[in-house]
């Protein structure tokens, strides 16, 4: 599954529109757009994205840039899927055993 980067829910929106029912869909935010723009941000443009096509399988990847706070933030949230990168290994590991106790997935 190729991710998608979408920057604004209209973009989402022609994204999704075009995408075959039949296949998973995975949105990405824009790199650092948890601290850019906000993890309600992405919480309220999937739950929008969700109930407007409700046959599509979307997995949406919040990326939260190299800032571990924000990475657990987003978990707490209720985000099933975020995105890190530039962090060493054991602080990465760390989030990931927090994500998987939460049932979510942290990605590189």
């Amino acid at each position: 599954m190729t991710p998608l980067t979408v920057h604004s829910l209209e973009q989402a929106r022609a994204t999704l529109a075009a995408a075959d029912v039949d296949r998973p869909v995975r949105l990405q935010s824009p790199p650092g757009a948890a601290g850019q723009h906000g993890i309600g941000w992405w919480r309220a443009l999937t739950r929008a994205l969700a109930a407007e096509f409700p046959d599509l399988k979307i997995e949406a990847v919040l990326d939260c840039g190299d800032a571990p706070g924000l990475a657990l933030a987003a978990l707490r949230a209720g985000i099933p899927v975020v995105r890190v990168s530039g962090l060493p290994d054991n602080v990465r590991d760390r989030l990931a055993d927090i994500a998987g106790q939460m049932g979510a997935r942290l990605v590189a």
